[in-house]
Parts: C-alpha cells; structure tokens; sequence
C-alpha cells in the first residue's frame, strides 16, 4: 500500500475537518488543530506485528514533547491487532484508514480509533514529562527485547508435537474400544483372577455334568499356565 495514497487520505480527511498542515514528511505529518500541535505517523503495514508496532510507538514518542497530540495511522485491516491499553498508556492515539473508501464517502475514509492523550506544552512541566517520556522509551525497549527472545517457532513445534501425540493415543483408545466391542458381542468378557491371572468365561454355561468336576479345574490352570 502506498504511503503517498495515504498521506493525501488523511490529508483531505483532516482538512475537512479545519486542521491545517504545517509539515509533510516521508512517513510524518504535523498539523495545527487551534492551539495545538498533531503529528500523525503513517503506516501501509495491514498486518503488523507486535514487535513492528513497538518500533513505531518508539520513533513516535522520540518527539512527543514537541507535540499536544500524537498518533499512529495504520490501515483499516490492522484493526484487530491494535493493542488499546498498549498505546493509551503511551498517550498515543490510533488512526485507520481506508483508501478504497475514497471513492465512496471520503468522510469515512479516516477512523480515529484511539484518541491521544493530550499534553499541555507549558514551561515549567517539561521536565517531569521529559522523565515520563525516558520511562516509557526504556518499557518500550525492554517490551520489544521480551517480544524478540520469543522463540515462536519452537513454541509452534512443541504445540505440533504434542497434537500428534494425542491423535496416536485417541487412534490407540478406538482400537481398544473396537477390540473389546467384539469381544462382547462374541459372548466373552475378560476379568482379572485374585492372582494377577486373566480367565475369559464363555456366556453359555458348562454342562451340569462338567460344572463341577474336579479335573475342568486342573486342566485349565494347565492351559492358563502353558498360555
């Protein structure tokens, strides 16, 4: 997406509005808003990163005390992935734009989704602003080490891993619950005997002339013992 598209975008968006420019930068643009100062940043990223939007709230808050207001604007796609209480905390507000939306009604082509904290630019507050500004540089440089030592893509691998492991343990419970549902529709179930021995019982019983014989006893703790 072209950052000149833009530029002009927001130029027309904010002029409608009675903002005048005083600057036009690369990617910068200051405005006068009455007695105030707006600088506005522009991004084409549709799909930031975390670690793309800590670079830009960094470059952003490196001149915030020569501004009353500050802004980012990013792409309307980037909605989503916009961290509110992120920028609020840094006093910086949010813009979306839309390009194709020109065509149609330009005044929706602009979206202030965050609005920025206003700072009076008064003598006599500078330095305590100036150590607040320090502050939030040295939370943003140490957000964006915390964000860079993420190994992504090992935490992917081990999330792969561990989902094939449990489909080869759920294939392993079918195939058991397949075996023992033939095993009772064939009439036998499987117990455990008090010494650790299995002895599989046949549903129909034995004759009454063999239920009780001595020597079926012995032949099956024979056969038990030779299985």
């Amino acid at each position: 997406m072209s950052i000149d598209i833009a530029k002009k975008v927001l130029e027309e968006w904010f002029s409608r509005r009675g903002l005048r420019l005083e600057y036009e930068g690369d990617r910068e643009l200051v405005l006068i808003e009455g007695n105030n100062k707006v600088y506005v940043r522009i991004s084409s990223e549709e799909f930031p990163t975390e670690s793309y939007i800590i670079d830009e709230l960094s470059a952003t808050m490196k001149d915030r005390l020569k501004y009353n207001k500050a802004y980012i604007a990013f792409p309307r796609n980037a909605r989503g992935l916009i961290n509110g209480k992120l920028f609020r905390s840094h006093w910086v507000g949010v813009y979306l734009y839309d390009i194709a939306n020109t065509l149609g009604d330009p005044d929706k082509a602009v979206e202030e989704l965050i609005p920025s904290i206003p700072i009076q630019l008064q003598q006599g507050v500078g330095e305590g602003i100036e150590r607040r500004i320090s502050e939030i540089e040295r939370e943003l440089d140490d957000l964006k080490g915390s964000v860079e030592k993420l190994d992504v893509k090992s935490l992917m691998r081990d999330v792969s891993e561990l989902k094939e492991r449990l489909s080869k343990i759920e294939n392993i419970v079918n195939d058991l619950a397949n075996k023992v549902s033939k095993l009772e529709s064939m009439g036998i179930t499987t117990t455990i005997t008090p010494s650790g021995g299995r002895e599989s019982n046949v549903a129909n019983e034995l004759p009454d002339f063999l239920s009780n014989n001595p020597w079926i006893e012995v032949l099956k703790r024979r056969g038990g013992g030779n299985g």
